[in-house]
């Protein structure tokens, strides 16, 4: 199959699924992914500025301005629905033979609740999606974006604390870094600089004065902001090693995807983390169905419990489809849960969740054509 084959095969399944065909639009305000996209994606936008001096980004996947268009018709109190596209998107590329510009074939479920049987379905039908554009997975990376803030929330910490360490959940170096440096007090320079009128240039002139240049896509603003919280748990106590531990053994975690309901379970107990317990039943149920509709899932399917970060905006179950003959970081398939996407991008702070999946068609072809 060639690629407008390949297209039309996805885009079938997902259309027996009840998905309604909507052409998005390429561009939209640069804040918008800038704010919810994670740091490994923000450093590969488009972006540009409009006429009217605006900062403006092409669109870097299908589910933001799908969302956004969704936003609006929320507002009226329309009920939850299905969207199906086949659409061209813009990233620069992650490897040096991936593309500029390339279609997504995706399915886009809004207004639906929190539901672990909605995941499994979404799961399946783009597994299915998969398989009918005739590529085998080779692996399935899974994750739950909501296990790590259950179990932080379960610890009992200060609010400080318990923000940096969500915080930290999404940025580059994770919850290791701050882990590493929650015992360590900050340097005199730097808590003069965010106390200053400016902290933004002071901690630019300590930075440029330690010949450290600004590193991935994080502004000087969100330095500050991460230093503050830093500030701010340490004055509260820092962090507790009973915590410290219970943690670094939750983002070690990594095991089949079957082992993983058990295995979070056990840790959970062992810790004492009976908080945790409504995100691990749902997240056991969830594993549960999907096995039943998907069974090959069960070789094929693994759990991470740090995997997830690139997009901000997913916040549940998320996965990536991995080939014979592409990287890690080049996925033919992968989707996710976004609890709370809708109201960030609503003025009117709509409240809708959704969970979308996408396919890759230019990758199919170069797994295909090496099969063949």
């Amino acid at each position: 199959m060639n690629h407008d084959a390949l297209v039309a095969v996805a885009r079938a399944v997902f259309e027996a699924a009840g998905g309604s065909p909507i052409d998005p639009d390429y561009v939209l305000p640069a804040d918008i992914p800038l704010e919810l996209s994670g740091e490994a994606v923000r450093a590969r936008l488009c972006v540009f500025t409009d006429n009217r001096g605006a900062e403006m980004a092409m669109r870097p996947d299908l589910t933001l301005p799908v969302a956004q268009r969704e936003a609006a018709r929320l507002e009226g109190g329309a009920l939850p629905k299905t969207y199906t596209y086949a659409a061209r998107a813009f990233r620069l590329p992650a490897a040096a033979d991936d593309p500029f510009e390339f279609t997504q074939v995706g399915l886009e479920r809004f207004g639906y609740g929190a539901d672990p049987g909605a995941d499994a379905e979404l799961f399946a039908l783009v597994h299915r999606a998969v398989e009918a554009c005739g590529v085998q997975p080779k692996a399935i990376v899974t994750g739950d974006l909501a296990i790590f803030p259950a179990f932080i929330d379960a610890l009992c910490l200060p609010v400080v604390t318990t923000d940096l360490l969500k915080r930290a959940f999404r940025q580059e170096g994770g919850v290791r870094a701050v882990l590493d440096e929650a015992a360590r007090p900050l340097d005199a320079d730097v808590l003069k600089a965010l106390d200053a009128a400016e902290p933004e240039a002071a901690l630019g002139d300590i930075l440029a004065a330690r010949d450290m240049p600004l590193v991935g896509a994080r502004s000087l603003a969100e330095i500050v902001e991460g230093l503050r919280a830093r500030r701010a748990a340490i004055e509260a106590g820092g962090l507790p090693d009973g915590a410290r531990a219970a943690l670094l053994a939750l983002r070690d975690v990594d095991c089949p995807l079957t082992q993983a309901p058990e295995t979070l379970n056990a840790l959970a107990k062992a810790r004492g983390l009976t908080g945790a317990d409504a995100a691990l039943d749902a997240f056991a149920a969830r594993v549960g169905k999907i096995m039943a509709l998907v069974p090959g899932a069960r070789r094929t399917a693994e759990f991470r419990a740090g995997f997830g970060r690139r997009f901000t905006y997913y916040d549940g179950f998320v996965f990536e489809v991995l080939a014979e003959g592409l990287s890690p970081s080049q996925p033919v398939a992968a989707g996710g849960r976004y609890d709370g996407l809708i109201s960030g991008l609503s003025s009117g702070r709509v409240a809708a969740t959704g969970i979308g999946g996408v396919v890759r068609p230019d990758r199919m072809i170069r797994v295909r054509r090496a099969g063949a």
